[in-house]
């Protein structure tokens, strides 16, 4: 493929717990339970995948009966394995989690031992490969040392997902190595000291992380939407979302859709309509309970944008 993404990050098997009408804390809940590949490298692959963008994933995967079905499940939605690695004698990554019947994470548990095996080593054997990406996205599911690595080494425009408040810290000093990041409020938080409450200190906390080299950058904000800036530049984009099933995964999808608007349009489109974009395809996946919503494609994401305007 002459034009293509990689997407460095974790491939996992989401094992989830979705609460019925009532869910009470401490307590057996009646509800369902499902199992479906997920991480977030993966995630951004599937959704990306899913908007018709070329997409490899670069990551690492057990033996296991787990592995077996994440291999097949990656093949089901064309999303390449071609520079992952198998890892002998290993237990595939797995993330638990429990969504109350609001569809709110209530609380999860990763068992992801396997990523540290994607080394400043093993990602020296694909440089080649991975520089000749259009756009390389890297979640924090990396090492600090990893990330680091790649920082210093990928010449095409790095997109990072942080992940979580535990992992923000792995990119604190490649700040200005970013092309794009996306943080929640508490992510932004850790990364500037300034305490995200409200639109205004969203808008500080962005042009903070514009100030240490980031130069591009959109802060999650739930359901205030999604804070986006870009040298000096500053707009706030409401969600577009009318039902909410589960919100687990919807980070991922914004992410993936800011990478999409990038393959394709370059730094061509306006600000706010990056931000648009973001949410009309995040406003389709808070309606499944999967974290990756099937019903996902670009003509359903470019309906949802002309309905917003």
């Amino acid at each position: 493929m002459k034009d293509y993404v990689v997407v460095v990050g974790g491939l996992n098997i989401d094992i989830a717990g979705l609460s019925g009408k009532v869910y009470r804390e401490k307590d057996s809940n009646i509800g369902e339970v499902t199992i479906n590949i997920g991480g977030v490298g993966q995630n951004i692959a599937q959704n990306l995948t899913r908007l018709d963008t070329p997409t490899y994933l670069v990551t690492v995967y057990g033996d296991d009966n787990f592995g077996k079905i994440a291999q097949m499940e990656c093949q089901k939605n064309n999303i390449s394995l071609e520079y992952a690695e198998q890892i002998k004698d290993s237990r595939s990554s797995i993330y638990l989690y429990v969504n109350d019947n609001e569809g709110d994470l209530v609380t999860g548990i990763n068992d992801m031992k396997i990523c540290e095996n994607i080394t400043p080593e093993f990602l020296a054997k694909r440089l080649d490969f991975i520089n000749g990406a259009k756009i390389v996205v890297v979640d924090c599911n990396l090492s600090k040392e990893s990330i680091e690595w790649l920082c210093e080494n990928v010449t095409s425009p790095i997109f990072v997902d942080p992940v979580s408040v535990a992992k923000v810290d792995r990119i604190e000093n490649v700040l200005d190595k970013l092309d794009t990041l996306k943080p929640n409020e508490l992510e932004a938080e850790l990364l500037t000291g300034i305490k995200v409450v409200d639109e205004e200190t969203a808008r500080q906390a962005a042009i903070a992380l514009n100030n240490k080299g980031v130069k591009n950058v959109f802060i999650s904000l739930g359901s205030h939407g999604i804070l986006c800036s870009k040298e000096g530049e500053e707009a706030l984009v409401k969600p577009l979302a009318k039902k909410i099933v589960s919100t687990n995964g919807a980070g991922d999808c914004s992410m993936a859709t800011l990478v999409w608007a990038r393959f394709n349009h370059g730094e061509e489109l306006p600000l706010e309509e990056v931000g648009l974009y973001t949410q009309a395809a995040a406003s389709i996946n808070v309606e499944s309970p999967l974290a990756v919503s099937p019903e996902l494609n670009v003509k359903e994401v470019l309906k949802r944008v002309e309905e917003a305007k």
